[in-house]
C-alpha cells in the first residue's frame, strides 16, 4: 500500500508561487505516504472521518482519501486550494474530500483524526496554533513538526488531553521554493509526532 501511495502521491503538483508568509512548500510524496499507512495501519484512516488542517496542495488529505478516509480539506489561501482540487482531481479523489477554504483555527467540527504539516516559525506560534485546534477536535493527530519543538507539543498535547503515542525523526530535502533560495535543495529535520486522546479511564 505504502509503495502504491508514493508512486499516485508523486504525480501531485506542488505550489507555483509557494507564500513565504504562509511557509508554503509540498509534503514529499514519501514522507507523506508514510504518515497515511501508519495512520491506516492504526486504524485512523479507513472508514474515519479525517481532517487536514492547513491542506496546501492536498497531498495529506488526498492520500487519506486513497486509504479510505472521508476527507475535510482546509485551508485558507484559496490559490493552494485550487491547487489542491485539482490534484484530487487529477487522483480520481475528490468526491471523498471536502475542500473548505478557511483558516484551521475557525475548525470546530468534531473528527476520528487529523493529519497536518502545519506551518512553523520562529517569529510566531502559528503552528502551535494549528495544534491546539488539532487536538480539540480530533482523537487521534498525525503531524510534522520541526524538530526541536517536541517537547512544547508533548507538554501542549497534555493539556488537551491527548497523549504522544510516538515520534518518528525524519529529514526531508525541500528544494528552492522562493526566490532567495540558492541551494538545489536543503537537509531538513523534522519530526512526525502521533498522540491520541485519553479518555475519562485514563486510556
Amino acid at each position: 500500500m505504502k509503495t502504491e501511495l508514493v508512486r499516485k502521491l508523486s504525480q501531485l503538483d506542488s505550489f507555483s508561487q509557494p507564500d513565504i508568509e504562509l511557509e508554503q512548500y509540498m509534503t514529499p510524496p514519501e514522507l507523506a505516504a508514510d504518515i497515511i499507512h501508519t495512520a491506516y495501519m492504526q486504524g485512523d484512516i479507513e472508514n474515519c472521518e479525517v481532517v487536514d488542517l492547513g491542506t496546501g496542495t492536498g497531498i495529506l488529505a488526498i492520500g487519506s482519501a486513497l486509504a479510505g478516509a472521508r476527507v475535510t480539506a482546509v485551508e485558507k489561501d484559496a490559490g493552494a486550494l485550487e491547487i489542491a482540487r485539482e490534484n484530487a482531481e487529477k487522483l480520481d479523489a475528490v468526491d471523498a474530500i471536502e475542500l473548505v477554504e478557511r483558516d484551521a483555527t475557525g475548525v470546530n467540527s468534531k473528527f476520528d483524526t487529523c493529519v497536518m504539516n502545519p506551518p512553523f516559525s520562529v517569529h510566531s506560534d502559528t503552528g502551535l496554533k494549528f495544534f491546539r485546534k488539532a487536538f480539540s477536535i480530533a482523537d487521534a493527530v498525525y503531524s510534522v513538526a520541526p524538530r526541536g519543538v517536541r517537547e512544547r507539543i508533548k507538554e501542549l498535547s497534555e493539556e488537551y488531553g491527548h497523549e504522544v503515542l510516538g515520534v518518528e525523526e525524519y529529514t526531508i530535502a525541500l528544494g528552492p521554493s522562493y526566490g532567495f533560495h540558492t541551494e538545489e535543495s536543503r537537509e531538513t529535520p523534522v519530526d512526525v509526532i502521533i498522540t491520541r486522546r485519553i479518555d475519562d479511564n485514563g486510556t
